[in-house]
């Protein structure tokens, strides 16, 4: 007996959990920032600079940045201190993998910051470092057998799955320029980055990504006793990201985030600060997908002799569908009623999680909408809502399914009505949905040839009554022939019986 094998690809989880990042700091402002009356807001925003594995050992490093927005001493500005930190985040992972793809975030645990003195400041916090990591796991499955007496029933198993992976950094820059209505510029206070994938075209081993970064950028006035005023721009890009394995016609996933944001503010010609240098780092994972077949042998028997078959049970995940979309939450917020002005409206960093439930992907997050405004009394202050949000895209998905979901604010508006605002937050949302397709796959079969299978050599012929419905295979086992044989000696085309009838099965 001849034993033919296929190897099966699949992707393994070797890793999917969070490191979490302590933050202790004990600062004390530069001559250059004024003394502190009140702090407003203390923020702190994790970036992921670079991700590897080597070995059994994942290694995530990347930077934070601490913003403390206060007010001066008279209480009358806005005024930011800002600082920046390094961190390495490092995990065990179950095995040794070779090109693994790795999916990581990271967000805010907690914060708390107190000023010590006018002039000192103590923060503590912390931040989770969270990711997936997946390695290539190859196992090999009968697709068929050759042999004297043996009947054989092969099928192919279909799924998709991935077939490239890459990790790519890259920047955009420009020379972003104030409008005249706008008065140049003194210090930058705040930037928020967002990015918007336009069109994502697959090409030979790369993809063409195309989009644009949504830029805001808070800033301080030259000119004495003025309030902060916010500029929104767009960074269009077009950028090739290199992806082996990648075909035309493959789906690809391609997420880009953040890395940081360099805002530097310069003179123009006339010497006025009306131009920001403006330097965006941006990371890319690109994951491709193909459909995969691989023949394998669903069942065989022996007319010789019994036979033993032994099955190993997997799970493998298939691709059903990619989503990236937006929705609008929309919500009322009551706030101060003296409120009179909002210099600033803007959202932490959204967090989601997905899930497929009847024929949709219900997507249920949670954000933070921050308001810096000025009371009767053109004083600044602060406050913050939190807004649970849901939303829901149509896919087709059967079975169990698993689902990893991102969120990012993409814009935010309000409107004031009287002593309330009406908020509107896009989100962008992004998803990938995996059905979970449990199978038992043959690897292995031996004749036991100590137990001979006994056949009634009587009659050339033997007359069968057989069901509505029923299965020319099973009952060519239970008599040691083969399909084919019942097949001709019938006439019969199919696999099973249409309806109830005599069969002549051929000993």
């Amino acid at each position: 007996m001849t034993l033919n094998r296929e190897v099966l690809s699949a992707s393994e989880a070797v890793y999917d959990g969070c490191q979490e990042q302590p933050i202790d700091l004990d600062i004390s402002l530069p001559d250059y920032c004024p003394d502190i009356q009140r702090v407003l807001k203390c923020q702190v925003i994790p970036c992921i600079a670079s991700r590897n594995v080597s070995g059994d050992r994942l290694e995530i490093e990347g930077t934070y940045t601490v913003r403390v927005y206060y007010l001066d001493a008279a209480g009358s500005r806005v005024r930011c201190y800002t600082t920046e930190g390094t961190y390495l985040s490092s995990a065990t992972l179950k095995r040794s993998v070779e090109q693994a793809r790795i999916y990581a975030s990271a967000h805010m645990e907690y914060l708390n910051c107190r000023p010590t003195s006018p002039r000192r400041l103590d923060i503590h916090g912390a931040f989770s470092v969270c990711a997936r990591v997946y390695g290539r796991s190859d196992f090999e499955v009968l697709s068929s057998i050759e042999g004297e007496g043996l009947e054989q029933q092969q099928g192919t198993f279909s799924y998709i799955a991935c077939t490239g992976f890459s990790q790519q950094p890259f920047t955009v820059e420009d020379s972003l320029q104030l409008p005249s209505s706008k008065l140049p510029a003194e210090m930058i206070l705040r930037t928020q980055a967002a990015v918007v994938l336009q069109k994502v075209e697959p090409m030979q081993g790369q993809v063409m990504a195309v989009g644009e970064v949504r830029l805001r950028i808070l800033y301080t006035p030259v000119e004495e006793g003025t309030q902060p005023e916010s500029m929104d721009y767009e960074l269009p890009f077009t950028q090739p990201l290199d992806c082996a394995g990648m075909q035309e016609q493959a789906q690809c996933q391609v997420q880009i985030s953040v890395s940081g944001v360099e805002v530097q503010v310069h003179a123009d010609f006339s010497g006025e600060s009306t131009t920001f240098e403006t330097r965006v780092r941006l990371f890319a994972c690109v994951t491709c997908y193909a459909p995969q077949s691989v023949q394998i042998l669903k069942d065989a028997y022996s007319c010789r002799y019994e036979m033993q078959i032994t099955r190993s049970q997997k799970t493998l995940e298939s691709l059903s569908a990619l989503i990236d979309d937006s929705c609008m939450h929309r919500f009322r917020v009551e706030c101060d009623s003296h409120l009179k002005q909002v210099l600033d409206l803007w959202c932490e960093p959204c967090t989601v999680s997905a899930s497929v439930e009847n024929g949709e992907v219900q997507f249920r997050g949670k954000l933070t909408v921050c308001v810096l405004a000025l009371n009767e009394e053109n004083q600044p202050f602060y406050f913050e809502r939190a807004s649970e949000f849901t939303c829901s895209k149509p896919v087709e998905a059967e079975g169990e399914t698993r689902c990893f979901a991102q969120a990012q604010q993409l814009g935010v508006s309000y409107h004031l009505v009287g002593s309330a605002m009406e908020i509107g937050v896009e989100i962008g949302l992004s998803a990938a949905v995996f059905s979970l397709q449990p199978c038992a796959f043959i690897t292995n079969l031996t004749e036991d040839e100590t137990h001979p299978r006994t056949q009634d050599r009587a009659a050339a012929l033997c007359i069968y009554f057989a069901k509505s419905g029923e299965d020319l295979w099973e009952i060519a086992r239970r008599y040691c022939t083969s399909v084919q044989a019942i097949r001709e000696e019938n006439g019969i085309e199919g696999d099973r019986v249409e309806e109830r009838c005599m069969l002549l099965i051929p000993m």
